[in-house]
């Protein structure tokens, strides 16, 4: 079948984060040889201009928007330049998370690259934030979203949490292309709260051998671990950045969001949230395709 996707999209609001997203960007265009689209849209709001009146208004909004569009091209430029990669701009008008979902389907996008603010997350002051998180909420293609600089050629490695307990062969179907694309082993981890049955950390094992084994089939360098832990408080997302640091050569973080019953919400304000928050490498989340959105496999 003939590859639709063609390109990265950039969302970018010119601040730091954005454009080390776009600086990320170079090497995943590299690895897929895709171009990159730098976008930017811009909010409507008539009140910045109307209080000059009548032609004056609409000569200082042009005036702004030719700005934005110069402004647009000469970072492409320097970007395809620095990349190597062919880099378009382009720019739109409304509520920047809407256009970005909607630029990424017209473009027909295989990633979003986004930058990612995580201090005072719903507060205007930080549009790149709260768009951010609309966009992993709602986005029909995967996402990696960027929150400090992650200067790595290649990926090394994938790091796939999963929950045993759970149906897993899609989720590893993504991790599996993935890696095939960027030439990635992939790490498998998953936490057991221990319960002290030996009968149920056996059967997780069993699964996680099961899992590792449908990966290595597959022409994919793979490991698997599960890491037990004791004590009341479950909280899964530092466990999981604790374990991609202590790798060293993980360059990706897998994360599949859920939708079912009306509790991505709720899942994306504490786990996803956490990790996207906190993770200094690259996390790529993407929805599955049975719960009604796009898969990133053909």
């Amino acid at each position: 079948m003939k590859n639709i996707y063609n390109t990265i999209l950039v969302p970018t609001d010119f601040q730091e984060r954005s454009l080390a997203a776009l600086e990320e960007s170079f090497n995943l265009a590299k690895m897929t040889g895709l171009e990159i689209t730098l976008f930017h849209a811009i909010r409507d709001n008539q009140n910045l201009f109307s209080a000059f009146g009548g032609e004056r208004s609409k000569t200082m909004k042009k005036e702004f928007e030719d700005q934005i569009r110069d402004k647009m091209q000469q970072i492409a430029s320097d970007a395809s330049k620095k990349s190597g990669t062919h880099v378009n701009a382009v720019v739109s008008h409304g509520k920047p998370h809407d256009k970005i979902l909607k630029g990424a389907h017209l473009l027909h996008s295989k990633f979003i690259v986004q930058g990612f603010n995580s201090e005072n997350i719903g507060s205007d002051s930080n549009q790149i934030g709260t768009n951010a998180l609309r966009v992993v909420k709602k986005a029909e293609c995967p996402v990696i979203t960027i929150k400090n600089n992650h200067s790595q050629d290649g990926c090394r490695s994938i790091l796939l949490p999963l929950d045993l307990t759970q149906e897993t062969r899609q989720k590893v179907g993504h991790a599996i292309e993935a890696a095939k694309m960027f030439g990635s082993t992939i790490k498998v981890v998953s936490v057991y709260w221990s319960t002290g049955s030996k009968e149920v950390l056996k059967k997780l094992k069993q699964q996680m051998d099961q899992v590792t084994v449908f990966i290595k089939k597959s022409g994919v360098s793979c490991s698997g671990e599960i890491i037990e832990k004791h004590g009341s408080s479950k909280t899964l997302s530092p466990l999981i950045l604790d374990y991609a640091e202590k790798e060293k050569d993980v360059d990706l973080i897998m994360i599949m969001t859920q939708r079912e019953a009306g509790l991505f919400d709720l899942f994306l304000g504490s786990s996803a949230q956490h990790i996207l928050s906190h993770s200094k490498i690259p996390v790529m989340t993407i929805i599955p395709k049975e719960l009604g959105f796009s898969s990133m496999i053909n």
